[in-house]
């Protein structure tokens, strides 16, 4: 992360809580935060969006991915069914609300608030391509071929698999999925990103639905060598009473490295979050934003590439020697685990397609395989980088003049 972020009042206050020892691995927390600003988290999705009108099948019925009121554990059918003869036939005109309707006093609207918005507007531009939380009466009508379900973030899967499940308790949907090789319906999900566990729970769900994400989240696990993600996740929860202790690296015990502007998911270490015997978090209640907010100081550029400088293993201070090219970068992440692209963009937090190009060009210098292996060439540049990352320049001196403080014997005397 920038040092602007990390010399931020309100995140120098957060660190100081701790001892030298830990202080560190507090920062190390940070730098690998992965933020995300208003205005990108609004262009990725719509870019996504658009995505699927390309290819194809349309009209596309959007829905908002929302809190499903359950009974005996079973979420509500996501439309009604009447009974016809011996047949139920769902024929409302109306799908379920864009964001919930408010039931109690004081009640919150959280990221569908912001994602209703994207879709209404996204319709708009798009009316004849989409239909926007249609009934299935309508989706009857405008004959439409698939039901795509977005949302921001895909942690655990828990919500999205219980939306899922409303709609495919509904048995004119299932109906219409068991002819969707000819002209039935198809499932997809829209996410900014995802953890790896999350969207293979997605993915395993009995609609099949194709999951398209930006990027694959970044979580302590992806990200550090085992040994040093068992340090900080023992450091995160160490740091956290023991009766919040099952959240204390977020719910699902995620250890989620990501944060957007409207809201720091729930699957983030609950340290970053959740107030702890009266002391305020870095980010309370999950608002990212606000005055005093280190937010906008961690995104950009510049915090971008330190993030991911840190993210392969150099010192944050590397100065000249820290590689600015995303080939360079992708080069050292593809040193541990996985080779396949998902992997890397959960290890790095970085856009899958900006990853995939990185990979091709890398093919193209024949610093890696077809297979994502490393080369001899690739090995000697991965060398090379290393040797250069672990030089560290002398410290500055705070005195314009060096004085000795003490002489010897010349050895001659």
């Amino acid at each position: 992360m920038s040092q602007n972020f990390l010399d931020n009042d309100r995140v120098a206050a957060w660190l100081g809580r701790f001892d030298d020892r830990e202080r560190a691995n507090a920062r190390l927390l940070l730098s690998l935060l992965k933020l995300v600003s208003a205005d990108e988290f609004r262009d990725v999705v719509t870019g996504l969006l658009e995505k699927q009108i390309g290819e194809g099948g349309v009209p596309l019925a959007l829905f908002n991915e929302t809190e499903r009121a359950k009974r005996k554990g079973k979420p509500h059918r996501l439309f009604k069914e009447t009974k016809i003869g011996k047949t139920l036939r769902a024929e409302d005109n109306v799908g379920p609300p864009l964001v919930p309707r408010q039931r109690h006093v004081g009640e919150q609207v959280g990221s569908e608030g912001i994602l209703a918005n994207i879709l209404t507007q996204f319709q708009k531009l798009h009316s004849r391509d989409v239909v926007l939380s249609p009934g299935a009466q309508i989706m009857r009508e405008r004959k439409v071929r698939r039901f795509v379900l977005v949302t921001d973030f895909i942690g655990s899967g828990d919500r999205i698999i219980t939306f899922l499940n409303a709609a495919w308790r509904v048995k004119t949907i299932r109906s219409w999925w068991s002819r969707r090789a000819r002209a039935g319906l198809s499932f997809d999900v829209v996410a900014y990103s995802g953890t790896e566990k999350g969207i293979e729970r997605v993915r395993s769900h009995p609609c099949q639905p194709n999951v398209h994400v930006s990027l694959v989240c970044p979580t302590i696990r992806s990200v550090l060598p085992p040994a040093k993600a068992d340090e900080i996740e023992t450091f995160c929860i160490r740091n956290t009473p023991k009766r919040f202790a099952s959240e204390a690296l977020g719910y699902g015990k995620i250890g989620a490295l990501i944060g957007f502007a409207h809201s720091m998911p729930n699957n983030a270490p609950a340290i970053l979050w959740k107030k702890f015997n009266g002391k305020e978090p870095l980010f309370p209640s999950r608002v990212t934003t606000g005055v005093g907010s280190p937010f906008s100081s961690a995104t950009g550029p510049e915090a971008e590439r330190a993030r991911l400088g840190i993210a392969i293993g150099l010192p944050p201070a590397s100065g000249p020697v820290q590689p600015i090219t995303i080939e360079t970068i992708v080069l050292a992440a593809l040193r541990r685990g996985s080779k396949l692209s998902e992997a890397v963009s959960g290890r790095l937090g970085l856009d899958l397609f900006e990853v995939e190009r990185a990979l091709s060009k890398l093919q193209e210098l024949k610093w890696i395989d077809k297979n994502n292996q490393f080369t001899e060439r690739g090995r000697m540049v991965l060398d090379r980088l290393a040797k250069s990352s672990s030089s560290k320049p002398l410290p500055k001196s705070r005195n314009e003049y060096y004085f000795p403080k003490s002489l010897r014997v010349p050895r001659d005397v």
